[in-house]
C-alpha cells in the first residue's frame, strides 16, 4: 500500500488509471508576503495541509521538509530582488547620458548580471517543477548538484569582479554629482525596501555563499541510510568548491589591483637594472618599513668598524622577490601619489634568507648599547648585480621581528617525517615510470610529466602539483627523478653560502685568539 509520504504530487481517482495534478502554488506567489509571517512554511501551505502527509510525519521528518522548502524559497525571493536590479536600477540608468554613467562604469556594475540572474532562472525553474511533482520534494538534492555542476561558474565571474565593481560605484557616488542625484533618486522607491544599489549589487555574492549552509541544514537532518545523503554531501562539496573558487578569484583580483597601484610608485634609478613588477603569478606578501645598520667599508660583506649610520628602507616582499626601496617625495612622471619609492636592491625570494641576528658575536658593543633592537640579517645571496649582500636590519617591536621572519622564510613542518616546500621555492620532478592512482588523492602519472613537489615523505611519497592541469595529489617518489631548476640553483647557492660563512667565522675565531695572546 502506498503511503502519504511517497506522494507524488499526483491524487489517484477510483481504481487508480486515472490522476489529477494538484494545483499547487509557484515558487514566488509562495514569497508573497502574508499577514502575521516573515516566511512561508512548508507545513502551513494549504495543499500540504489538505493532503494529509502531515499526520505521518515525525518532527524531525517536518524539519527535513522545512530545510528543503528554504531552498526552493529563498531562490525565488533571490531572484525577485535581481529583477528590481535590473529592471528598476540598470534598465533605469541606461536611460541616461554618459555624464551620468559612462559605458565603462556601466559595464563594470552590471555586465556580469545577467549571467548570474539567466543561471538562477534555470535554477529555479527545475527547484519548481521538483516541487510541482512531488509534494515532499524527493529528488531536490539531485537538482541542486546538477546545476552546482554546471552552471554555477556564472558566480565565479561575478565574485572576482567584486574589488572593481566597489571601487566604481564608491568613486561615482564621490565625484559624479549626476550620477549620485539620480541613485538618490531611484534608492528612494519603494520597490526598494530602503536598500542601497550596493546592497543588490552584492547580492550574488551572499547567494552563493548561503547556498552550502543550507544544503548543510538538509543533511545534518539526512540520515545517512537515506537514498538523498550521498546526492547530498556531493551537492555540499561541490558547492563549497565554487565558494573557494569564487573567494579565491575575488582575492586574485584584489592582490592585482594593490600590484597595479604598487608597480607605478616604484621607480629604478638608472644604477640599479630595471624589471617589470607587475606579474600574473604575482603579489604582495608583506611590506614594511625598517631600519638599515652599515657600517663603512665593503658594501656587499659587513665590516664592523667603530663608526655606522642608520638608513630608513622600504622592503617589498612579493611571492617570488624581495625589494629593497628608500621612500622618496615624487619627483618623476612615472610616480603616482605624493609618495615613491626608489629601488635599491633586489633579489628572487628563493635566493633571500632572513635569521635572528640576536646573538652574532661581531656586532659593535656600541650598537647594541646605542639602541638597536630585534635584529635580523638579511643576505640576498644574489642580488641585482648577482653579488652575495648582507644587510643588517631593526625593527621597533619584537613581534614585527617575528613577522618579517616567518613571512620571508618558508616554513617548517612539525612532523620531523616531513618536509614542505612553498611554491616560489619548490624541487621539481619528471615522471621515469607511469603510476595509477589507487586512491582519491593520488596524482596519476604518465612518463614525462613534471610535478612541482610541496611535500616530502621520508617513507618516500611526494605530495605535489603536475605541471601540465595544476592537478595534486599524492605519488610514489620512486617513480620520479629531480631535474635542474630555480629551487636546485637556489640550494646550491644557501649551501656554498653556508661553508663560506662557516669558514670565515672560523678565521675570524682564530684571528680573534693569536690577538688575545
Amino acid at each position: 500500500m502506498r503511503s502519504e509520504l511517497d506522494s507524488d504530487g499526483y491524487e489517484e481517482i477510483g481504481d487508480g488509471s486515472q490522476k489529477v495534478r494538484y494545483s499547487r502554488p509557484t515558487a514566488m506567489e509562495l514569497i508573497q508576503p502574508r499577514e502575521g509571517q516573515h516566511r512561508t512554511l512548508w507545513c502551513e501551505i494549504p495543499e500540504v495541509v489538505s493532503s494529509r502527509v502531515l499526520s505521518t510525519l515525525s518532527t524531525h521528518q517536518k524539519k527535513l521538509q522545512e530545510a528543503k522548502f528554504e531552498i526552493i524559497t529563498s531562490e525565488a525571493s533571490y531572484i525577485n530582488s535581481l529583477n528590481v536590479l535590473e529592471k528598476h536600477f540598470m534598465s533605469s540608468l541606461e536611460a541616461y547620458d554618459e555624464s551620468v554613467l559612462s559605458k565603462n562604469d556601466r559595464r563594470t556594475l552590471f555586465s556580469n548580471l545577467i549571467p548570474v540572474k539567466t543561471c538562477s532562472e534555470h535554477f529555479l525553474a527545475e527547484l519548481e517543477k521538483c516541487w510541482q511533482d512531488n509534494i515532499l520534494l524527493n529528488g531536490i538534492c539531485d537538482v541542486v548538484y546538477k546545476h552546482a555542476s554546471n552552471n554555477f561558474s556564472a558566480y565565479v565571474k561575478y565574485c572576482s569582479n567584486q574589488i572593481c565593481l566597489d571601487r566604481t560605484l564608491r568613486g561615482l557616488k564621490e565625484q559624479n554629482t549626476k550620477f549620485s542625484e539620480v541613485l538618490l533618486q531611484l534608492e528612494s522607491n519603494a520597490v526598494c525596501q530602503s536598500l542601497s544599489l550596493h546592497s543588490f549589487l552584492m547580492l550574488p555574492m551572499q547567494r552563493i555563499t548561503r547556498l552550502p549552509l543550507l544544503m548543510d541544514a538538509l543533511l545534518t537532518r539526512l540520515d545517512p541510510k537515506d537514498d538523498e545523503y550521498s546526492t547530498c554531501q556531493l551537492a555540499l562539496a561541490t558547492l563549497n568548491k565554487i565558494v573557494q573558487n569564487c573567494n579565491e578569484d575575488a582575492r586574485r583580483m584584489e592582490r592585482m589591483e594593490e600590484i597595479l597601484i604598487l608597480s607605478p610608485q616604484l621607480y629604478f634609478p638608472n644604477e640599479v637594472k630595471a624589471i617589470p613588477i607587475i606579474s600574473s603569478t604575482r603579489w604582495l606578501v608583506k611590506k614594511g618599513e625598517l631600519t638599515q645598520l652599515v657600517w663603512r667599508g665593503d658594501e656587499g660583506k659587513l665590516t664592523f668598524g667603530k663608526k655606522f649610520s642608520r638608513i630608513q628602507v622600504h622592503i617589498f616582499l612579493f611571492t617570488d622577490l624581495l625589494v629593497i626601496t628608500k621612500k622618496k617625495r615624487r619627483t618623476t612622471p612615472d610616480a603616482t601619489g605624493d609618495e615613491c619609492y626608489a629601488v635599491v636592491d633586489y633579489c628572487p625570494r628563493n635566493l633571500v634568507q632572513m635569521t635572528s641576528a640576536e646573538g652574532m658575536t661581531n656586532l659593535p658593543v656600541k650598537f647594541t648599547s646605542d639602541g638597536g633592537r630585534n635584529l635580523m640579517l638579511l643576505t640576498m645571496l644574489q642580488n641585482h648585480e648577482k653579488k652575495t649582500v648582507e644587510m643588517v636590519l631593526s625593527c621597533s617591536m619584537e613581534s614585527d621581528r617575528q613577522r618579517w621572519l616567518e613571512a620571508v622564510n618558508p616554513p617548517v613542518s612539525d612532523n620531523p617525517d616531513e618536509t614542505v616546500y612553498e611554491e616560489w621555492d619548490c624541487p621539481q620532478v619528471t615522471a621515469v615510470h607511469p603510476y595509477v592512482a589507487r586512491q582519491p588523492d593520488e596524482l596519476s602519472l604518465e612518463v614525462a610529466d613534471v610535478v612541482n613537489v610541496l611535500r616530502k615523505i621520508t617513507d618516500g611519497w611526494y605530495q605535489g602539483e603536475r605541471i601540465r592541469d595544476g592537478e595534486r595529489g599524492w605519488f610514489p617518489g620512486n617513480h620520479t627523478v629531480e631535474v635542474l631548476s630555480a629551487h636546485v640553483r637556489a640550494r646550491n647557492l644557501k649551501q656554498r653560502y653556508r661553508l663560506l660563512a662557516l669558514s670565515g667565522n672560523f678565521l675570524e675565531a682564530q684571528r680573534k685568539e693569536k690577538q688575545a695572546k
